[in-house]
């Protein structure tokens, strides 16, 4: 039997209703769920906290029926890419205060200026560098300084 086939002959399978939503300081977000009491499974309920899952969530209409989310913007926003998304972070002036206010860069008032922070706040030379595959932490260094940013946008100019 292959990991997929285990997966799917251990899948625990239920409705939830996302009642929480919290960005933590280290920047993971916890995120909370109700199940209605019909549909706990016994195998949850039993088991130790910190006990880890993969979880696979897939939204439900009025129509009962899986909702496509191809044509939404955070879709579309991952599919850029984390070159382009930089590009097109760098030419917002609210970045520019969230790198001064959050990341204690000097006063940035130009996209060049937001380029060269975030250059250095990912440890790359140039924000082609964000696509080489080897390039994994700086990838995740701009992925967390973005979700850092959005964070602090709902939060501060919401």
């Amino acid at each position: 039997m292959n990991e997929a086939q285990t997966a799917v002959n251990n899948a625990i399978s239920f409705e939830v209703k996302k009642d929480g939503l919290q960005q933590r300081q280290s920047g993971d977000w916890k995120l909370g769920f109700t199940v209605a009491s019909v549909d706990m499974d016994q195998r949850l309920s039993a088991a130790p906290m910190g006990t880890r899952y993969a979880c696979v969530l897939v939204e439900v209409g009025d129509d009962e029926q899986p909702v496509n989310h191809k044509a939404q913007e955070r879709d579309k926003w991952r599919e850029l890419g984390p070159t382009r998304q930089a590009g097109i972070r760098c030419k917002e002036p609210l970045f520019w205060t969230f790198l001064i206010e959050e990341l204690h860069f000097d006063n940035i008032h130009s996209e060049e200026m937001a380029a060269e922070a975030v250059r250095r706040h990912c440890q790359i030379g140039s924000r082609r560098e964000l696509e080489i595959v080897g390039n994994h932490r700086q990838r995740m260094l701009w992925y967390g300084l973005d979700n850092g940013f959005q964070a602090w946008k709902v939060r501060e100019h919401a």
